[in-house]
Order: structure tokens, then sequence, then C-alpha cells
């Protein structure tokens, strides 16, 4: 009887480790939701909502608490607004994300995870006929013709993520459960004794890199565990009294060796002299102290949480402030314990806070060094009101229905910016449905010309530059060039002149703090 009932949590772990990966592509997060979901299993308190946080899932059997739990998991890491990542097929990304959480879940939950249209539509709170609407939709982006449910279904069956997902990958997510034996019955002995769970895996390739390659990746998080409590442990011991938070920042910047502004960068396991380091290599903005290399850092970050760079709506991510110390290996690393990894929210104030959200005060000196800016910014006509304080019912435009990502439409319902700059102004244009209008801006926006290292037709010049459009934080808003839905916006009934040509004028409507940029 307990064999029966490990083996059946076995399968339970796996169902929710698929579940988990399909979403991610993260063995890590994966690993971490699978167990999270068996250990609420074991303890009696399975996920008592479905995914959707709607109907309860009390007494229903087979996998649907599981999965819930697992999504809920997940959710603390992914937005559950952000569609999962296909590879090589961009059309299926176009629909995934044509579609609203909901409705993506009823699909997925049915073509993925394997659960039934009335299983799925219960756990993601729709109507179980409205699957075969939201595969209709689907389909129409994928295909130029009418084509049947088989064929849409057998597209998305061979881009399901999980199909990268070995037996192997299952055992080594399961040493720590109580079930481990069961589910590794069948393996060579070496799969077995392997301790720890998978690292992040590179999105581009399957999960799997072999046994050896495993045991380092669980070796590197084992140790970033013990030397995060170890850091808790001496700050606990040692008694100081709290410095206010712009002084503790201050004591940063004296005790560090470089302080620099970096764009946020991955973060790879590389062997280093037979051990396992968690460096990432980051592109410097500004190197506000210290001396390094002035284009890339790299950065050791073993025993700091890898996912200090939480996924959010923003597209194009906010730069990071980074206070390092070189250690014995001679690499650069944050200095241990908070407030070393700031993100720097607003370029022009400067603002920064923790990767959590938290306001950081930064102190006079630091903030008076910072110059995260281009050197030269262009000037943009402005409405002079801040942005977001445009009249809602003022604002036309078309619009993705409601729960849609305006930022994954196919190409055909896309427009184009268009701009052009001269004696330090710059003007922009967008063109859609053979109409165009000239874009007003709100208060604080500018612009800059940036080198393109893209040529996107044979005439193009070598040193083509581009303009992009920084928005009232002073991070890229847009780009010259860049598709994207028809613009929000509240035409002017004036007419200005750009690049040579006259236009309407339309004050555009943008969100605070936003961008259409993703890179």
């Amino acid at each position: 009887m307990q064999a029966t009932e490990d083996r059946v949590r076995a399968a339970l772990h796996d169902d929710a480790y698929r579940y988990a990966y399909r979403r991610s592509l993260s063995t890590r997060l994966a690993s971490e939701v699978a167990l999270e979901a068996v250990e609420a299993l074991d303890a009696g308190s399975p996920a008592t909502r479905d995914p959707s946080g709607g109907i309860p899932l009390d007494g229903i059997p087979g996998r649907l608490p599981v999965l819930a739990t697992a999504h809920a998991a997940l959710e603390r890491y992914l937005p559950p607004a952000l569609p999962p990542r296909v590879q090589g097929v961009p059309d299926l990304q176009y629909a995934l994300a044509s579609l609203s959480p909901g409705e993506r879940e009823l699909l997925l939950l049915c073509h993925w995870d394997g659960l039934s249209a009335g299983e799925a539509a219960r756990a993601s709170q729709q109507e179980a006929g409205l699957l075969p609407v939201v595969e209709a939709a689907c389909a129409r982006l994928l295909f130029p013709e009418p084509a049947s449910a088989e064929a849409f279904a057998a597209v998305l069956a061979a881009a399901d993520p999980a199909r990268a997902v070995t037996a192997e990958d299952l055992v080594f997510s399961t040493p720590d459960l109580p079930f481990a034996a069961a589910a590794t019955d069948g393996f060579p002995a070496d799969a077995r004794t392997l301790p720890g769970t998978s690292g992040d895996s590179d999105p581009a390739s399957p999960p799997g890199g072999g046994s050896a390659a495993r045991n380092r990746r669980s070796q590197a998080m084992v140790g970033g565990s013990c030397l995060l409590t170890l850091a808790a442990l001496a700050l606990a011991l040692v008694p100081r009294q709290a410095p206010s938070p712009a002084q503790e920042t201050a004591r940063l910047f004296a005790l560090a060796d470089v302080v620099a502004v970096v764009v946020q960068s991955r973060v790879e396991p590389t062997l280093v002299e037979g051990q396992i380091r968690i460096l990432r290599r980051a592109s410097v903005v500004q190197m506000v102290k210290g001396e390094a290399a002035r284009d890339v850092l790299t950065l050791d970050m073993t025993g700091r949480s890898t996912l200090e760079r939480p996924h959010t709506r923003d597209f194009f991510p906010p730069h990071q402030l980074l206070f390092l110390v070189r250690n014995a290996d001679g690499h650069l690393a944050p200095i241990e314990g908070d407030g070393s990894v700031l993100t720097l929210v607003d370029r022009r104030s400067p603002e920064a806070t923790t990767v959590t959200g938290d306001p950081v005060p930064l102190p006079d000196e630091l903030r008076e060094d910072l110059r995260a800016l281009p050197v030269e910014e262009l000037r943009l006509a402005t409405s002079g009101e801040a942005p977001g304080s445009l009249d809602p019912d003022a604002i036309i435009g078309i619009r993705p229905p409601p729960g849609r990502d305006a930022q994954n439409l196919p190409a055909h319902q896309l427009g184009t910016f268009q701009g052009s700059a001269q004696d330090g102004e710059a003007c922009v244009w967008f063109e859609f449905n053979s109409r165009a209008v000239l874009i007003r801006w709100p208060d604080g926006f500018s612009a800059y010309q940036r080198a393109s290292s893209l040529r996107t037709g044979v005439g193009d010049p070598p040193d083509r530059r581009v303009l992009t459009v920084l928005n009232e934080r002073g991070y890229p808003y847009v780009d010259e060039g860049r598709p994207t839905p028809f613009i929000r916006a509240v035409p002017t009934g004036e007419r200005g002149m750009c690049g040579g040509q006259e236009f309407e004028v339309w004050d555009i409507a943008v969100a605070p703090g936003s961008t259409l940029l993703y890179y």
C-alpha cells in the first residue's frame, strides 16, 4: 500500500514539475514548485482553490489540487499575464499572448497538462464551452486559411516545452521527498544518489546537461544557501545601532571597491577551478567608483538569489546600482547584506529601490555622481501634462480587448513609429493603415540617438543611428522603426511639421514609468 501511495505522489510531483516547467522554462523553479505542491499534499492541506482563485477544489480527485498549488507557487515568480515562451514558433507565441490569462490557462491545461475540458474549465474558472472558441481564435493567428482542430492541436503539442523534460530531470528534483526511493526505481545507482535540485536552464536549450553538470549545479545551490545562512548569523551576532537607509547606503559606498550602474542581465552557472560559481556578465552604464573593465563586468553572484530580478510587466528593465568588492578569486561580488543590489527606478532624479520595490534614499554625494542618462538628449514637443493625466473619456485608438496583451499581436495588426532629429530637437510620428499622426509627448519625455548594430536595408549607412524616445524616468519608451499596436491618444485639433511633412497632432496616452520596448 505504501509503495502504491509513493508512486502516486511521485506521479503527482512529475505533473507539477512539468506544469511549472512549461510556464517558466526553469528547471530550478520547476523543482521548487513541484516540491511545494507535493509537500502540501503530504501535509494534508492541498490547495483549496483553483488556479484563478475561484471555486473550491476540496474533494476533487486526481491532479487538480496539486496543479492548483503549483500554479499558486509559480505566481510568486511569474505574473499570470506573462505567456509561456515557446521556442521557434513566433506565431504561436503571438496567439498565446493574445489570450487573457484565464483563456490561456484553459487552453494549456487541456493541450499541455492533459485535463479534460470540464476539469480545465473548472480549474481556470472559465466556461467549458469557451474552449473551442479559444482554439479557433488561436488557429486564425497561426494558419493563413481555416485549419482543423487536429492541426492546431498538433502545433500546440509539438511546441510543448515539457517534451524536453527527461526522466532524469524528474529524478533529480525528488531526492528530499519521502517517496524519492519509489520515484527513482529503475534508475542507475549514481542517479539515485545525486543530491540537490537543478539550476536554471538556458531557455534556448533543453534541460538535462548530464549527471555531472547537475551535481555541480546542486552543489552551487546548497553552497549558496549555506553562505546566506552564515551571513544572516553573522549579522545577528554583531550588535550595532541600526543606521538610517541613507547612512547604510553611504556605508556600502565607502566599503565598495567598485560602484557601478549596470544593465540587468542573466546569471549562469560556471565551473571555476573545479567549483560551480554563479557568474553574471553585466554591461556597464556608468562606473561611479573604482576601476574595472569599462564595458562588461563579470560578477560572482554565488550565494545570492538568482531571482533578484523579478519578472514584471516592464519589458525594458531598469538599471541596477551595485556596491561590489573583490573576493578571494579576484571576481567582483556584491557586498554581503541587504542594499548592495539596488534598482535605479528613475535615472533623472535619481531614485532607487530594493529589488523588491522598497524605496532606498541615496546620500547626496552619490546622487550627484550618478550620470546614467545619455550624454546628448534631444528635446521633444510635449503637452506639459504628466503621464497618465489625460482624460480617459477623451482617449481614442484601437485597443486590444480587456485582458489581452497589447505587445504580442500579429504583424498585420501593428503600426510603426518614425522619427526625425535636427539641431537638438526630435519629432516622432506614427503610421498605421496608411494614416500618420504626429505625436506630442507627456511632460519629462525626451529623446536621443543611439548607434544601431542592425542594418534594415541595403542602402543603410554603417554608422546608422536610431532615434529612441525616453520616458519621464529616463528609460527608453520606444525606438524609431518599432512596430506596436495602434497608439491610444487624444487628437488636439492642431497640425505640425516633422521630417518635412505636415501631420495631425495627437497627445499620446501613456502610463507613468511605462515602456513599449523589450530587448
